[in-house]
């Protein structure tokens, strides 16, 4: 089971509004590799998952060989396979792309009427306010229905993540609760990161999940920050040196490998 380790320690002066000496960082993004190298099937990262939890407690992301969807929650690290099921991992695990930051909440709202996904982006537009920013979100609550989608195990030669998607197992979770945790990341980013929202959820019991694909919810508490600080680890690897990191139709492509 990997459960977080010694935290990132601020070691600036408290004086300059860096936050406290000993405390984490919080709602800061770390993140390892791009998307865009991802879609061009740059699937061995460098990163342990003990090394990305000295990062953040609260996440996303994949492991290396594309092996599943990854959720990191309350400092713990879950795999969703090829089943859609979720299980706790090694930390000597490695992954070609994730994302975390210590979330510390800005803003919470009761949501106490059915939303979709277009109404409930609206609503963390609204409280994430600039949208040239990144965001961090958990919802926690009950949902009508929630889609997601896991991604196999693949072997080298690594095909595209175009390919991959093709044939990803798809998941249909009904009056179903559970966490959806993720990052909105501005326009200007995508390749880096995800334009736009990139979710994954957990249910309450901790058993089902994956990347989200759509999703309905009915009641339950939002909670968001803002995020300005963002460290990108890039990987030193031969296959991130030869990787294509910026296609045609950049854009389009990640819109469909995300089940946009």
């Amino acid at each position: 089971m990997v459960k977080q380790p010694v935290a990132d320690i601020d070691l600036r002066s408290s004086a300059l509004g860096n936050g406290v000496v000993g405390r984490p960082l919080v709602n800061r993004l770390y993140q390892t590799s791009t998307m865009a190298a991802l879609l061009d099937a740059v699937y061995d990262g460098e990163t342990t998952l003990d090394e990305l939890l000295q990062h953040g407690n609260f996440g996303l992301g994949t492991f290396n060989s594309l092996d599943g969807e990854m959720i990191v929650t309350d400092g713990v690290v879950r795999q969703f396979r090829a089943e859609g099921l979720a299980a706790e991992v090694p930390g000597s695990l490695k992954t070609p792309f994730a994302c975390v930051t210590y979330f510390e909440p800005e803003k919470n709202v009761t949501v106490d009427t059915p939303k979709d996904k277009e109404s409930f982006e609206e609503l963390v537009d609204h409280l994430l306010g600039n949208p040239n920013l990144f965001g961090a979100v958990r919802f926690t609550g009950l949902f009508e229905r929630v889609d997601t989608r896991t991604v196999f195990c693949q072997c080298k030669p690594y095909p595209h993540m175009l390919e991959v998607v093709k044939k990803q197992p798809t998941f249909t979770m009904e009056s179903v609760t559970g966490t959806m945790i993720g990052f909105r990341t501005p326009v200007y980013m995508q390749g880096v990161n995800v334009a736009g929202y990139h979710l994954h959820f957990l249910s309450e019991d901790h058993k089902r999940g994956g990347h989200v694909t759509e999703y309905k919810i009915v009641k339950g508490v939002l909670e968001v920050a803002t995020i300005s600080d963002l460290q990108v680890q890039l990987p030193r690897t031969k296959q991130f040196a030869q990787a294509n990191l910026n296609p045609e139709s950049l854009s389009e492509a990640i819109r469909i490998a995300e089940g946009g």
